[in-house]
């Protein structure tokens, strides 16, 4: 058979250019090089791999990347790579050995049920022990609760601001008990870091990203609920991340789609958008803080040359001032530094991906998250390829002066330390592990916390003329108006239980289900309302963002999609389902019919709503759930339901102030 010496020595003269160049830069060797003749020689059916030096797998060390999806093949249709990758592919794990990268983010595409979970992190920790360093990875995902969840089988909570909404009666009692069921469910699947919890303070009621996902507008309240999250996610050891530095919370531009601004002055930044990390880092002792793609001019206003050669003020995630200056040297930060995904448009409008990742490691990060896609086996030359560019970059900021060796190896030993504290790799086989797991998530002990804090959340935000508590012996039937025959099924599972618990068993209830075509017809076609003693609605209010799927790639495949859904979807079906609820209750009043709505979602966006029914809940949460006989609930809904019969009082209080 042919051999591919020539090639190999090239590939090998290759790195030992860079080797020298680099050790020339750095002040020392980096790597002991053997004569090409020395070197095993491949045959011409294995491609020749890119090596690294030693220099650049300490980089690839600081490198996290997402593997939501890999496509082995192209696409047989024109547009972005939509595979998940649910089963670890051989040219990942590959790249996970060969490069010695520092961790991974998994997506809701890559989660499947507890035992596909825990055999991909397996296979994945398996790859990584396999590497050069020998360090495992850390492994990290979303689960904050609310708004942003990944994994389908968990159990989902009603997220921070409900959590916030709790505080007034039970402090951070809600905080805990929620994370410490979260940091368990995900350490059983292998999963050691949760990019949680979110402590910017909202005081922008157009905040399109933030809005449910931050505790409330107080910051002392704010900082409260963080650290105890931090405690609760750390006692079951999973590393907590304190997210967004130095706050996103008084922002209306999503960090997703564009450059946000904050224009506070420091006497403001101190008060609301530093104090909850100050005051968390004094009381607990958080693994990671995440930063923010945000200008903050009063913190760094210094400028760099755009991608476009135009000047633009620092972000903070590329800000050495905000990074290192505050929050690593005063602030005394010892944990690690991570940026928030650095595929944002706060990134990637402003520099190309190898100047991104300087910046930010530049700045001080420790983490570099998302710096690079891999999407298919030609992206996996192209990644090693980024790594020596970036490396060499670095270099060049190590021999000018502007960075030390010693900033690197720093680095690399916090996420050392952090992985050494946190990481504990199952001893276990995996299927012994997929039996704990399944007596773990989502167990009815947690589905009790899940209800709880639905019970203590759920706000009144209006009641006319004493509507509530219902007396359920004088409704014979109710009328609904849902979005999706899953929560048609969710709302009169509730309906039915209380009121058979009032000790009635006579109930009629028909629904209108907004995503069945007709139903606008059905709505103005009035003959089952007017029989109705009650009409209920449900609405999820939120602004949409990115975070809420996944990140930008869920913006570019909804492009490559939208043509397809236009055509699939009927007009009915697409008419805003907010005007759908206002009609509806319009027509209720109309008839003298009482109505309820349920709000689930934003409180900034409830106006539009609350001159339209008698009386109105909140419940923050919009998340439907399967029970063991294939029934679907609702937390949110059944403690509407229990406190619209008076089987509950009114608990929660909502933390952020509406104005109209």
């Amino acid at each position: 058979m042919l051999k591919t010496t020539k090639f190999f020595c090239k590939t090998h003269e290759e790195l030992k250019k860079r080797t020298l160049l680099i050790s020339a830069l750095v002040g020392f060797s980096l790597l002991p090089l053997s004569s090409c003749s020395n070197m095993p020689v491949e045959d011409n059916n294995q491609a020749a791999r890119l090596m690294f030096t030693d220099f650049e797998r300490k980089i690839a060390q600081k490198l996290v990347l997402d593997i939501r999806y890999f496509c082995p093949d192209k696409p047989k249709k024109v547009g972005l790579c939509q595979q998940g990758v649910t089963k670890l592919p051989k040219a990942l794990a590959d790249l996970v050995q060969e490069a010695d990268i520092g961790g991974v983010v998994l997506f809701a595409e890559n989660l499947i049920d507890n035992q596909q979970v825990i055999q991909l992190t397996t296979d994945l920790q398996q790859a990584a022990l396999a590497s050069k360093s020998g360090k495992p990875l850390i492994i990290s995902i979303d689960q904050e609760g609310g708004r942003v969840v990944r994994l389908p089988q968990a159990t989902k909570f009603a997220g921070n601001m409900a959590i916030g909404a709790t505080y007034a009666k039970n402090k951070t009692k809600f905080a805990t008990l929620t994370s410490e069921v979260i940091g368990a469910e995900l350490g059983a699947l292998g999963i050691n870091n949760n990019y949680a919890p979110v402590i910017d303070v909202n005081t922008n009621a157009d905040n399109p990203v933030i809005n449910t996902r931050s505790f409330g507008e107080n910051p002392q309240q704010v900082a409260e609920l963080g650290a105890a999250v931090v405690e609760g996610l750390q006692s079951q050891g999973m590393m907590a991340t304190l997210k967004h530095f130095p706050g996103h919370g008084d922002t209306n531009i999503d960090s997703h789609l564009g450059l946000p601004r904050v224009d506070h002055d420091l006497a403001t930044i101190e008060q609301n958008d530093l104090a909850p990390f100050k005051w968390v880092l004094k009381h607990s002792q958080p693994a990671m803080i995440m930063t923010a793609h945000i200008q903050y001019p009063a913190l760094d206003s210094s400028t760099f040359t755009n991608k476009e050669g135009g000047e633009t003020i620092r972000p903070a995630t590329m800000s050495r001032k905000i990074l290192t200056d505050l929050l690593r040297n005063e602030m005394a930060f010892s944990g690690i530094i991570a940026t928030d995904a650095l595929d944002m448009a706060g990134v990637v409008h402003y520099f190309d991906d190898v100047s991104a990742a300087v910046e930010t490691i530049s700045a001080g990060a420790d983490l570099v998250v998302m710096p690079f896609k891999v999407r298919s086996p030609e992206d996996v030359d192209k990644f090693k390829r980024f790594v020596i560019a970036v490396s060499e970059k670095i270099s060049a900021s190590i021999a000018n002066g502007e960075l030390s060796m010693n900033e690197i190896d720093a680095s690399l030993a916090r996420i050392n330390n952090y992985k050494e504290k946190f990481i504990r790799l199952p001893e276990t086989t995996v299927a012994e592990q997929v039996a704990q797991a399944n007596n773990l998530v989502a167990s009815d002990s947690h589905l009790t916390v899940q209800q709880l804090l639905a019970n203590n959340a759920t706000t009144l935000l209006k009641n006319t003329a004493n509507t509530l508590p219902l007396q359920p012996e004088k409704i014979k039937h109710i009328h609904l108006l849902v979005t999706s025959e899953q929560e048609q099924q969710a709302l009169q599972s509730a309906i039915v239980q209380h009121w058979q618990q009032s000790g009635q068993t006579q109930l009629k209830i028909t629904s209108i289900i907004a995503e069945q075509d007709k139903a606008l017809a059905r709505i103005q076609n009035i003959s089952q309302l007017i029989q109705a003693d009650l009409v209920i609605a449900t609405v999820d209010i939120k602004v949409a963002s990115a975070v809420d799927l996944g990140g930008i790639d869920d913006l570019l495949r909804q492009a490559v999609n939208s043509y397809k859904s236009s055509q699939t979807t009927s007009a009915q079906t697409k008419a805003n389902y907010g005007q759908l609820v206002q009609l509806q209750l319009a027509l209720a009043k109309e008839q003298n019919i009482k109505s309820l709505l349920i709000a689930q979602g934003s409180p900034f966006l409830i106006a539009p709503f609350l001159d339209s029914a008698d009386a109105t809940l909140l419940t923050f949460d919009d998340n439907l759930m399967v029970d063991k006989q294939g029934i679907s609930f609702s937390a949110g809904l059944n403690a509407s339901i229990a406190i619209a019969t008076g089987q509950q009082a009114v608990q929660g209080v909502l933390p952020v102030t509406l104005t109209k």
